[in-house]
């Protein structure tokens, strides 16, 4: 697991490793989306409404519904 995931009340990840997933999103970056997802599976901190759109989620949705989106897609 990357090292840069701290949990916060057992539910949220680092702003940073958040941050880097909006960067790899922003830049179409698969791959990195795709590691990425591992560590934010059980993030329930919620995603910018944009994300939330161009992934096809509810506005609302979080990082973890996002991580299984681009695991299963």
């Amino acid at each position: 697991m990357n090292d840069e995931v701290i949990l916060r009340g057992g539910d949220g990840s680092s702003p940073a490793l958040r941050d880097r997933f909006l960067k790899a999103f922003a830049a179409d970056d698969y791959a990195a989306l795709r590691g990425l997802s591992a560590d934010l599976r059980n993030c329930t901190n919620i995603l910018p409404s944009t994300v939330c759109a161009a992934l096809g989620l509810p506005r609302g949705s979080t990082y973890a519904k996002a991580a299984r989106t681009i695991v299963t897609s």
